[in-house]
């Protein structure tokens, strides 16, 4: 059995995380050296620290870097099913920050995931409504929607944030008596896939049924930010006449958001523990629509993230999912994360390239401040308030070209944008760049552009 490795996130030495007020969750693996001389910087940089003296390892502090062997793409980890990949974390102003990546699901879990999936794709309220209006005893011939995960989806990865609190004033969750309330703000895989099942519900079928006519107002071509796109080769397909053998059609059929473009925002988890007895009561909810307080502008301060005397002393970059979309493009799902002394960071971004039909880019912003014992008092940021924007960006092929955009699909690609220039043009922006440029799209009416959840009420 292979020896067990770190995800492949980057956390600052012992040492340095004491001086901060911070603890490791997760034991060193033994036999790893800080290397390049990276305990004795730590050290000094913890010493001017404590002296108030910035140092130059402050600014740009010494990680170790633990990388999961074998990757199967230069985003992935490891595929090896016998090496298993350990999470990284740390403990910080009453918060437990956990980031794991993983290996690919194998066949078995994949294909529990499929079947979840399709369950939940198929769940229409509306098909209660439709199917009493039949018979009594006729079968409901509705046809199945089949759908498959993306190719190479990392089940186990996560990306999590608890926040215990032991007092009886959670504003979430309602008391108990010698109850601690414990909220996790968390990011995986299975929990992004679920909204983008959800969100099939309300899509139209390709074929129309011939016993179950599903009322016009239940579908639609989009929900959530979800639609089923056809590739060129696919729309000259579907447009041929042709003649269904009623022995030989399916109730079932494949027609779903190939290129999974999840309206995931994150996943809040509460739940009560009960000192008494042990037992838990929890309550998990995907984007938690209701809880979320919508606000008027963002109050993510920008400064604090760019604030270079404050050193990184957790970051992780972890991969969700990703698909090559049938070689028609690319789709990645990846979360980042960076814990500093007084706050944490989240970035997630969906980024999806259809060649010659669309680009999309999904972000959605997640800041914490947990410590203001500095009295900077910043402005319009509560602590232990977490506050969220969110930013959709796309344009169809056709627009890119109004807008000046490169049209050549090697341009959006996300690793390596710049090869495919032709001899003695400019090669094309980097995709980060090129990404900001994309025109805004409207939202979800449920998903606000800028909001915050208060995790404790003071």
């Amino acid at each position: 059995m292979a020896p067990p490795s770190r995800t492949s996130g980057r956390i600052l030495p012992l040492e340095t995380l004491a001086a901060f007020g911070a603890s490791p969750l997760y034991p060193p693996l033994k036999g790893i050296s800080h290397g390049d001389g990276s305990s004795q910087a730590a050290s000094s940089s913890a010493a001017a620290r404590a002296h108030g003296r910035p140092s130059q390892s402050q600014a740009q502090p010494p990680m170790r870097v633990l990388v999961a062997s074998s990757t199967p793409s230069s985003r992935g980890v490891s595929t090896t099913s016998s090496e298993k990949i350990l999470p990284n974390g740390i403990q910080i102003g009453g918060w437990k920050i956990t980031t794991q990546n993983s290996t690919i699901g194998d066949e078995k879990r994949m294909e529990e995931l499929t079947m979840f999936l399709e369950e939940t794709a198929n769940n229409n309220p509306h098909d209660d409504d439709t199917n009493s209006n039949s018979k009594a005893g006729q079968i409901s011939t509705r046809r199945k929607r089949r759908l498959c995960p993306p190719e190479i989806t990392f089940l186990d990865a996560i990306v999590s944030f608890q926040k215990e609190d032991s007092s009886s004033s959670n504003n979430l969750i309602e008391s108990a008596i010698d109850g601690e309330f414990t909220t996790e703000i968390r990011f995986t895989a299975r929990d992004a896939l679920l909204e983008w099942a959800e969100a099939h519900n309300h899509l139209e079928m390709q074929h129309q049924d011939h016993n179950h006519q599903t009322p016009s107002s239940s579908r639609e071509e989009e929900s959530r930010g979800v639609s089923i796109l056809r590739t060129a080769d696919a729309k000259i397909w579907s447009d041929k006449p042709r003649t269904i053998d009623a022995a030989t059609s399916s109730n079932s059929e494949f027609y779903y958001d190939w290129t999974f473009s999840s309206p995931y925002a994150g996943t809040i988890r509460h739940s009560t523990i009960n000192q008494s007895t042990g037992t838990h009561d929890r309550n998990d909810g995907v984007n938690n629509r209701r809880q979320w307080l919508p606000l008027q502008q963002s109050h993510i301060p920008f400064h604090l993230l760019q604030d270079t005397s404050q050193p990184i002393l957790l970051y992780d970059d972890i991969h969700l999912y990703e698909d090559d979309l049938h070689d028609n493009g690319d789709v990645s799902l990846n979360i980042k994360i960076r814990v500093m002394p007084r706050c944490w960071y989240v970035l997630q971004r969906l980024f999806v390239r259809v060649d010659h039909m669309c680009v999309k880019c999904r972000d959605v912003r997640y800041f914490c401040l947990f410590d203001d014992s500095n009295g900077s008092n910043e402005k319009d940021v509560r602590v232990n308030t977490i506050y969220r924007d969110v930013v959709w960006r796309e344009a169809t092929w056709e627009e890119l070209g109004r807008l000046a955009l490169p049209t050549d699909p090697a341009a959006w690609r996300e690793e390596g944008n710049g090869g495919g220039t032709a001899p003695g043009m400019p090669a094309p922006p980097a995709l980060a760049a090129l990404l900001t440029r994309l025109p805004v799209v409207a939202l979800p009416d449920d998903l606000p552009k800028f909001a915050c959840f208060e995790v404790v009420k003071e």
